[in-house]
């Protein structure tokens, strides 16, 4: 399998050198007041928000005031999100997860024996990610696809018949889906 991730990169026009492309996120106001944020990483995304607002608090005359996103924690945060095992990069959503499986015992059944994820996560991400084909739960949601497609291949019926029933659909959709997820997924195979 294969993962590709694209990175804005902030160049210096005047060097020829591309190892001397920054990784950092550069903010530039223009002669007109415009504040532009170039660059940067996800993982510096709020340090990147922080120094834009700033920037256009200090171009629009406001006073300053501090960062209240510095400790903020984001959707899903919770102190010990390991304690939730295969379930733990839900966080506190893990807690939601598990007490959907309490509802029917087949939603915490495996969707595969060799595969961690439990169907409670395919109607959740229905339900609560907007998740709308097989596609969306093992590629996006599960990063499956990813991480084993010949696996995640074998998981697509189970899947689509779990997506198929909460979104109400039909046979053919399945059907479909499964057809559409096995090519894709074979795209990732040598």
């Amino acid at each position: 399998s294969v993962f590709a991730g694209i990175r804005p990169l902030v160049s210096d026009p005047s060097s020829e050198n591309t190892a001397a492309i920054s990784r950092d996120h550069v903010v530039n106001i223009s002669k007109s007041g415009l504040v532009t944020i170039t660059g940067g990483k996800w993982t510096t995304y709020r340090k990147m928000a922080e120094d834009a607002i700033d920037n256009a608090a200090a171009v629009g005359g406001l006073e300053p005031s501090p960062c209240v996103t510095d400790n903020l924690q984001i959707h899903g945060y919770h102190r010990h999100s390991e304690n939730f095992g295969s379930l733990s990069y839900y966080g506190s959503d893990a807690v939601e997860i598990e007490n959907l499986a309490k509802t029917d015992k087949s939603l915490g059944e495996k969707i595969h024996p060799d595969a961690d994820p439990i169907a409670a996560e395919v109607i959740w991400a229905v339900r609560n990610e907007m998740a709308l084909n097989v596609d969306d739960f093992l590629a996006r949601r599960r990063r499956s696809l990813f991480l084993n497609a010949r696996l995640s291949i074998e998981m697509a019926p189970h899947v689509a018949e779990l997506m198929k029933k909460e979104l109400k659909r039909s046979r053919s959709w399945k059907k479909e889906q499964v057809e559409k997820y096995t090519t894709l997924a074979g795209n990732y195979i040598l």
